[in-house]
């Protein structure tokens, strides 16, 4: 709504919804609620200096205020709750008014910035919801309805329904649920985030893991306000600090460098129970900042014991990520989800719905960053089958697990190697030419000994295998990811000179050759170049943040 007021005033018979949408409107928007039944309270309070009411005066009472004012109290009792902070760009829900006279005083009062919604239902429906109300609990339900007809036989109360005809928007709750109403009432005041604004940047592996995600993550992390992961804990970012390094199985790989911002795990993210609460801890990830979607799965000692029997046969991690997928699919069609994060009591002050925090995030403009794992050529569907993972590592996949649209897409940064890595043992091949870590040391300069050591796959600590860098595969990720940036990682493993590089033009001229054709094959610039694993091992060449 920009910088214009709008005053909400809600009318409808009892329990149309008018308290649940504005809780609604207030959890969710922020609008300040004017309680009218409150106002009655304190303007007969006042009448009786300070005793307090009882129900039959106040229902009189208010009668008496409608009649002798016309149902200017409503409007007094809204200038006297907001006098001292009435904002130009506030906004604000009045529920409920009852009489026409109400509804006009706030007009002549406020203009063009009031608006009336009604919301009505049938009377059977009515009825059903005040008897399950259950307004009185000691009474039966013949006695609730009786009590129900005592409240409709109120002349005031009787005549709610005509405030229909005065209405900007009238919303038949029989119709709809609460959460429908809500967006009918948001859309009506366009306070839905537009479906089409780009904040979103996605960070996507384009070999078969390992490139690098995790320190580029954390390079450019501070810059946003929510970080978001998706995949399982058979991937491993690493990001360098001292005195140990930071190593982030399923939290976003940023989450230590960006203390303030929020952190979400998709409804696509498949979680070791034992890891996550570790990770909660070592990073001190406090109840509000962290939320888990509900849809999440929860891995179980089953799922890792399946692995463990057949890891050897395609190179698996065994930390059970394919079983439990695979059981996530299977479990529906017995009607199981107990293996659901919503489940789980231990993450019970983490557990949420990341499309609602997303939707909040859109609607506030905030910037997003979604970390992808593993690389697109691990992907299930766009892999060296069977060598592949259990999940699609493409952009399109994590956006899929992460609940967020493609329309919603800024930047996507796709993280390579200069040289690409798989784990040891019988992983698939390179789609290039295989080579050790002996000729690395030699073309780059680098200690063959300190490549053999680090080259040590972060979840299972396995050696690596490495190959020549793959053009074709190259091209291919560029083709499923569309990528607008490259990030690329191990320029050391070209030269060990590149290691004390700062700016792009203290690189080796091989490794600008490099990059240059990086840029061609491409056709996006390579904005983001790792140069050894450190503080200050990243050379930005971004011209956006």
């Amino acid at each position: 709504m920009g910088d214009k007021k709008v005053i909400l005033v809600l009318s409808g018979e009892i329990c149309t919804g008018k308290s649940t949408l504005t809780a609604m409107l207030e959890n969710r928007f922020g609008f300040k609620h004017c309680k009218t039944k409150e106002g009655l309270y304190y303007f007969a309070q006042k009448h009786l200096n300070g005793k307090l009411p009882d129900r039959s005066f106040l229902q009189q009472y208010g009668e008496k205020l409608d009649r002798e004012g016309g149902g200017k109290w409503v409007l007094d009792y809204f200038q006297h709750q907001f006098a001292s902070d009435f904002s130009s760009n506030d906004l604000y829900v009045v529920d409920s008014v009852r009489i026409l006279g109400q509804i006009q005083y706030m007009r002549e009062a406020y203009s063009y910035f009031v608006y009336h919604i009604h919301l009505e239902a049938s009377v059977q429906t009515l009825e059903k919801r005040f008897s399950q109300r259950g307004e009185d609990i000691d009474l039966p339900p013949d006695k609730q309805l009786e009590k129900y007809s005592q409240y409709k036989s109120d002349p005031t109360e009787a005549q709610v329904n005509s405030l229909r005809e005065e209405a900007d928007l009238i919303i038949d709750t029989d119709k709809c649920n609460a959460e429908d109403v809500f967006i009918r009432v948001a859309s009506f005041f366009r306070l839905l985030p537009s479906t089409h604004n780009n904040l979103v940047d996605v960070i996507i592996g384009g070999q078969f893991g390992s490139e690098g995600k995790g320190q580029i993550a954390a390079h450019i992390s501070p810059e946003y306000d929510c970080l978001m992961r998706v995949g399982g804990p058979n991937a491993g970012h690493t990001v360098f600090q001292k005195p140990n390094n930071h190593v982030f199985h399923l939290l976003p790989s940023g989450s230590y460098r960006a203390p303030n911002a929020k952190i979400l795990i998709g409804p696509g993210a498949v979680l070791n129970l034992t890891k996550m609460l570790d990770e909660i801890q070592s990073f001190e990830i406090e109840k509000g900042r962290l939320i888990i979607d509900a849809n999440a799965n929860i891995i179980t000692p089953k799922d890792i014991e399946l692995e463990e029997k057949v890891k050897e046969k395609i190179g698996s991690t065994a930390q059970g990520v394919g079983a439990a997928t695979a059981s996530n699919i299977i479990a529906r069609l017995m009607g199981e989800d107990s293996h659901k994060a919503k489940h789980c009591n231990a993450l019970k002050h983490f557990i949420g719905d990341t499309a609602a925090e997303l939707e909040k995030l859109y609607s506030q403009n905030k910037k997003i960053l979604l970390e992808g794992t593993q690389g697109s050529g691990l992907s299930l569907h766009h892999g060296p089958y069977p060598y592949v993972t259990s999940r699609d590592t493409s952009v399109s996949g994590c956006l899929s697990e992460a609940g967020i649209s493609p329309r919603r897409i800024r930047k996507i940064i796709m993280v390579t190697r200069t040289y690409p890595i798989r784990v040891g043992g019988n992983s698939g091949g390179f789609g290039s030419i295989e080579i050790d870590m002996g000729e690395i040391a030699k073309r780059s300069g680098k200690n063959e000994a300190n490549l053999l050591a680090k080259e040590i796959t972060t979840t299972t600590k396995r050696p690596r295998r490495i190959a020549e860098f793959s053009w074709a595969l190259f091209r291919k990720a560029c083709e499923l990811n569309s990528p607008t940036d490259i990030a690329l990682t191990f320029t050391d493993y070209i030269s060990v000179v590149n290691e004390q590089a700062r700016r792009y033009e203290n690189l080796t001229e091989e490794t600008r050759r490099f990059i240059e054709e990086i840029e061609r094959c491409s056709g996006v610039k390579v904005s983001l170049i790792g140069t050894k694993f450190d503080f200050r091992a990243v050379i930005d060449r971004r011209n956006w943040i």
